[in-house]
């Protein structure tokens, strides 16, 4: 055995988990478009990095839980994923919750009709969310996630400026119905928080560029 050979056994000899498998949304998106895969984990970097002192952080809108082991894993915080898709919740507590030393909880809920606690957490996350909330059902959802915040917690919101509507796949034009621009995002989310600071986002890179010529926006909000 040369000694390139031995050296890679010693990774390999390293316990790995087995049986962990890519849930039906990200493994989809992994086989369509693998970059974005790039994109949507360099959202839940910045999140982390902007929680990193919360404690109790709730993710509204967590789909298969992938993004919520990246704020588990850099904050140390505990966390409850809240979506409103049983079948996406029921992936993450079977594939995802078992890999972060019981600090990860999951449950289906709808924050368009319910509440998630009142100020319970010092942290929420609401990343690529808010552009599948019905207009209709705008205002009951934002007064819920600002609801479920202590005064002086920190939210996240994310979402896709709506003038790169036109560049979209059909899958996220199909489920985008209530798309932003700078303005009305700002508006909507500093009639709930004292403070909003808003960043553009272009592929994996946060900056402070012209935001009609962001792809994404990033919100961070303090209750």
């Amino acid at each position: 055995m040369t000694h390139t050979r031995k050296a890679w056994k010693n990774v390999t000899d390293l316990e790995h988990p087995a049986g962990f498998t890519m849930g039906p949304i990200n493994a989809e998106t992994w086989l369509r478009d693998p970059k974005h895969m790039g994109f949507m984990l360099a959202r839940y970097k910045f999140a982390a990095k902007m929680m990193r002192r919360c404690k109790q952080i709730l993710e509204v809108g967590c789909g298969e839980g992938l993004g919520g082991l990246v704020l588990v894993r850099d904050t140390g915080a505990d966390y409850l994923g809240l979506d409103l898709d049983p079948a996406q919740i029921a992936y993450a507590q079977e594939q995802v919750a078992p890999h972060a030393q019981g600090r990860m909880t999951f449950a289906c809920a709808d924050l368009a009709e319910q509440a998630a606690g009142a100020g319970r957490f010092d942290g929420l996350v609401c990343i690529d969310v808010i552009e599948h909330v019905d207009p209709r059902n705008e205002a009951a959802f934002l007064d819920h996630c600002a609801a479920a915040l202590r005064p002086g917690a920190l939210a996240l919101f994310g979402t896709p400026n709506i003038a790169t509507d036109a560049f979209a796949s059909p899958p996220s034009r199909a489920g985008h119905v209530n798309l932003f621009d700078a303005t009305r995002f700002d508006a909507a989310l500093a009639a709930r928080f004292a403070h909003v600071f808003l960043f553009s986002m272009n592929d994996e890179v946060v900056h402070t560029g012209f935001y009609p010529m962001a792809h994404y926006y990033l919100a961070l909000c303090v209750r």
